[in-house]
């Protein structure tokens, strides 16, 4: 599903991975990162997918928003096991959302 996001400006985090073999534990953290994530002050939404590479991009009302969602402890225990354990290399880009726009193929049958 495609994040709703308010009009512009706000921030996107942009989080590209590709994993380890190493993987036991991984979706279980990442499950609990996601409804985690949801409950921090500024979040907007995000959008993941996996298919060899992963890409999440979340977005944020603020780069304030977007630091402490940093460092919140069981956020920061997912980073160690991250770079321990589960990937193999991880870039995160910070980017801010000047301009959006979109399109929605209406439902032909209704």
């Amino acid at each position: 599903m495609i994040a709703s996001t308010p009009t512009p400006p706000y921030y996107a985090v942009i989080f590209s991975s590709i994993k380890s073999d190493q993987t036991q534990g991984y979706d279980e953290m990442a499950e609990a990162m996601a409804q985690m994530v949801m409950q921090q002050p500024g979040y907007l939404g995000h959008e993941s997918a996996r298919d060899g590479i992963g890409i999440t991009v979340s977005y944020w009302d603020s780069l304030e928003s977007i630091k402490k969602w940093k460092a919140v402890s069981e956020h920061l225990e997912a980073q160690i096991k991250g770079r321990s354990t589960w990937y193999q290399s991880y870039k995160t880009r910070i980017c801010k959302v000047e301009r959006e726009y979109a399109f929605e193929k209406m439902d032909e049958s209704k």
